[in-house]
């Protein structure tokens, strides 16, 4: 199967959790962290749960039914619908079935630790001004050793220069350049940070030699003139 990665803002968006064991209180935290709505479906709840619904009364409602197919393709079809549907209950095939409800009725569903869940979803990492998130099909443990080993990389080696191209994007220098200007120039610097291994200083004096000698070329107006035609 194959994935598009995108990053969702969860504020206000309705989760489905479907369990009531410690992995379905992990999951529920996690999304009530992000200031989601968060609905537990289970028969019972773990102690993890009941804690949770103390600590985000607003956020968090616990049903105490069981989410059987026919409720699924009850929620599922209405007019209000929830945003996600994340089913962790101990019956695979119940788990399966569920997702393919949600999926015939265009809402996400996620089955963690399947690897052709329709939803992956893995902690991401904020490291300003760059959202991380790296996710191996089916094993979460591996997935968060590299996320891990992938933070200590950007923040050892490439926080500095990335954030250096930030500031100097928002910098007055560039504010007299139009967007299709910057997109040429910035694109073109953005190429010369990874060559320089995140020598900020070294990849904005090629960046700066490229557009100059464009300028001096009149090539800067054809570039101009292509990358105006993408914008439109």
């Amino acid at each position: 199967m194959q994935y598009r990665s995108f990053f969702i803002n969860l504020n206000n968006k309705s989760c489905y959790v479907i369990g009531g064991g410690k992995q379905a209180a992990q999951i529920s935290k996690s999304l009530l962290e992000d200031q989601a709505l968060v609905t537990v479906w289970n028969e019972d709840f773990s102690n993890e749960l009941i804690n949770l619904s103390k600590e985000y009364p607003r956020q968090l409602n616990l049903l105490q039914a069981e989410f059987t197919l026919e409720v699924a393709e009850h929620y599922c079809s209405a007019r209000v619908k929830p945003f996600i549907v994340i089913t962790v209950l101990s019956d695979p095939e119940a788990n399966q079935a569920i997702c393919e409800i949600c999926q015939n009725n265009n809402v996400l569903s996620y089955y963690p630790g399947n690897s052709s869940s329709e939803v992956l979803i893995t902690e991401n990492s904020s490291i300003e001004p760059l959202e991380l998130a790296v996710i191996a099909k089916g094993y979460p443990e591996l997935s968060r050793n590299l996320q891990k080993k992938l933070d200590k990389i950007i923040e050892n080696d490439w926080l500095p220069a990335i954030r250096s191209y930030v500031a100097y994007a928002e910098s007055e220098e560039t504010s007299q350049m139009d967007e299709a200007e910057k997109r040429i120039f910035f694109r073109r610097l953005a190429s010369e940070l990874i060559k320089s291994n995140g020598d900020f200083e070294q990849a904005l004096s090629e960046a700066k030699v490229y557009y100059n000698n464009l300028q001096e070329k009149d090539d800067l107006l054809l570039e101009l003139a292509d990358e105006r035609s993408l914008m439109d």
